[in-house]
């Protein structure tokens, strides 16, 4: 007994002893069998396509940005090859870090690298996608990088092609800049392609989807260290279209050195086709600066000059357009039966309101005797003006005032800003007042309330020289040698045809006249339609203008719009020129050089 207690004792031992240490090794494997199950069942999928993805690569393969030209085929913008620095996010590791030595070692600037870097890392993109952290790199910092790159993995320094205008300044608010899209930018243009620039403003904004073209894509294999092994499939890029746009560089050019120093704005059309052949906005800036720049000061202080160079005036900025309207509201006089072309007004320098014993002065201090309509425009006669604008309502000058395009788009390929036709529920709205008669008084002058852009002064006389056909205006000519539609917005129809030759009769005599307020511009060998305007900035309330002129930002406005030849109209010029003061001495001549270059330069 004590034997077999001996041996089933020791078998017991040894049995526990067993299981102890079949334990480790059983749960060992009964947990590779639940990861063997988790990794082929449950989540094999996605770890399948983890691998495949780190085999197979998808790289984007950039289109070339489409160029574009003048009217005469000229280039304007092109694509010129850089040097720019690449990183792939998906290799390198400590980046930041990373970026910030390489920001050293090449003397770039650190919150420029680090701030593209941060908005394209947010953006959707393929894997190994890179992103372009600098531009224009020159030889010694490519000799630089070149030394020290084995430190950086992740980072290289690739050939690349980036926008050049080739006339720098001329054209810079025509042709706008390149630039990176904030994440709101990219609903706003189907061809986005994400760590690529983008058109920030002008040309290439407005036609970004034609000028981008589509992106393609390989479908590269690699190896396990990341280095190429083939191409398993391509969907080659589709470059972007050829522009060309209507605007005469040797036009531009000439015309540009007349704003040197000034503030101001320039808009030169074809009446009867819309197509701009000159756009001028004064002070201006160099786009490559932008395209191509990898210093964040020298744009901050592009944005920071308080000149306001990236502003578009021909398009964009506001003014009274002042006397240039006379015309306009001239025709509404005789359309609402206020006037005939032999009503008389008596013109002594001054015109009063009943009830108000305020006078509404005239630019002439003496007046200018009896006028009737002609007379009121050859001679920019105030008072006239008053006096017709008193009678009309402002309703029906608001009214006639839109059919000229005033207070809206007029639907230009460029960004562009409505101006204003004031009106009883504006006022009351915006100012907190009442209507007076003195604001139609004064929008019987172009001034008050009233706010108009370049382009939509422009549009408006054209219609004159167009006998009240409204003419889209236009900057692209073609598109791929497709030309671009010329497309009418419309027609005005007077009570009496006839007046839209009376009218410009008048206008011609603003120039022929020897009292007409453009007499200076004169030429024999041409007749030029025209009318100045010199708009005010300041009220004059109980101060003389020569008090308030010691500021020369409170100086009044240059303006002068007109076209020629007659009969046959090729262009239209206005010119502004901000504190410019005299529309005749100062902006008048700008335009007739514009006419003397534009009308003879085939002589």
């Amino acid at each position: 007994m004590k034997i077999k207690k001996f041996f089933s004792g020791k078998r017991d031992s040894e049995s526990r002893k067993l299981v102890l240490y079949l334990i480790l090794p059983i749960f060992i494997m009964f947990i590779v069998l639940l990861q063997t199950i988790n990794l082929t069942v449950i989540n094999g999928k996605k770890y399948e396509t983890q691998s495949e993805n780190n085999r197979i690569v998808s790289r984007t393969i950039y289109p070339t940005r489409g160029l574009i030209y003048d009217t005469e085929d000229k280039l304007l913008v092109e694509n010129i090859a850089s040097s720019q620095l690449n990183l792939i996010p998906e290799r390198s590791t400590d980046t930041l870090k990373k970026i910030k030595e390489i920001a050293d070692l090449l003397n770039l600037e650190k919150s420029f690298l680090l701030d593209i870097y941060e908005r394209q890392i947010k953006k959707p993109r393929y894997p190994f996608q890179p992103i372009t952290l600098a531009k224009s790199l020159n030889d010694e910092q490519i000799a630089l990088f070149s030394v020290s790159s084995e430190k950086y993995k992740g980072f290289s320094v690739e050939t690349g092609l980036v926008r050049s205008v080739v006339n720098k300044k001329s054209l810079a608010h025509v042709l706008g800049y390149m630039g990176y899209s904030e994440s709101n930018d990219e609903n706003k243009s189907s061809n986005f392609i994400s760590g690529n620039q983008i058109g920030i403003s002008g040309i290439e904004k407005t036609y970004h989807d034609q000028l981008s073209g589509k992106v393609g894509t390989r479908i590269e294999e690699k190896d396990v260290s990341g280095k190429f092994v083939r191409v398993l499939s391509e969907n080659n890029a589709e470059s972007g279209k050829d522009l060309k746009l209507s605007i005469d560089l040797d036009l531009q050019n000439f015309l540009i050195p007349f704003f040197e120093g000034q503030k101001g704005a320039l808009v030169a059309l074809e009446p009867k086709s819309g197509l701009i052949k000159a756009m001028i906005s004064s002070p201006a800036y160099d786009p490559n600066i932008f395209n191509s720049s990898s210093s964040l000061a020298e744009i901050q202080s592009i944005f920071n000059d308080d000149q306001g160079p990236l502003f578009n005036r021909a398009t964009m900025g506001n003014y009274p357009p002042a006397s240039t309207i006379k015309p306009i509201l001239g025709l509404a006089a005789l359309d609402e039966g206020i006037v005939d072309w032999n009503t008389i007004i008596q013109d002594d320098g001054e015109f009063y309101v009943e009830g108000d014993p305020r006078p509404y002065r005239g630019w002439k201090e003496d007046g200018h005797g009896k006028v009737d309509l002609e007379k009121a425009i050859v001679e920019s006669s105030d008072v006239y003006f008053y006096s017709t604008a008193y009678d009309l309502t402002i309703k029906k000058l608001e009214s006639f005032l839109k059919k000229f395009g005033f207070g809206g788009k007029t639907n230009i390929d460029a960004e562009e800003s409505n101006g204003l036709v004031p009106n009883e529920k504006w006022k009351l709205g915006y100012i907190g007042e009442f209507w007076f008669k003195g604001d139609s008084i004064n929008l019987g002058i172009g001034q008050g309330y009233m706010l108009s852009t370049p382009i939509q002064i422009s549009q408006s006389i054209a219609v004159i020289a167009n006998r009240g056909e409204i003419i889209k205006p236009r900057l692209v000519e073609e598109i791929d040698e497709s030309p671009t539609e010329l497309k009418s917005l419309g027609k005005i129809n007077l009570k009496d045809e006839t007046n839209w030759e009376k009218i410009e009769k008048s206008m011609i005599e603003v120039i022929n006249s020897p009292n007409g307020t453009a007499n200076n511009i004169k030429d024999s060998r041409y007749v030029i339609a025209g009318k100045t305007g010199t708009a005010q900035i300041k009220s004059y309330e109980d101060q003389e203008y020569e008090d308030i002129r010691e500021n020369p930002f409170f100086r009044d406005h240059a303006l002068f719009v007109g076209y020629a030849p007659i009969p046959n109209p090729e262009l239209l010029i206005l010119v502004i020129i901000e504190n410019g003061e005299s529309g005749s001495r100062v902006a008048a001549p700008i335009a007739k050089a514009g006419f003397d270059y534009y009308l003879t330069k085939n002589e």
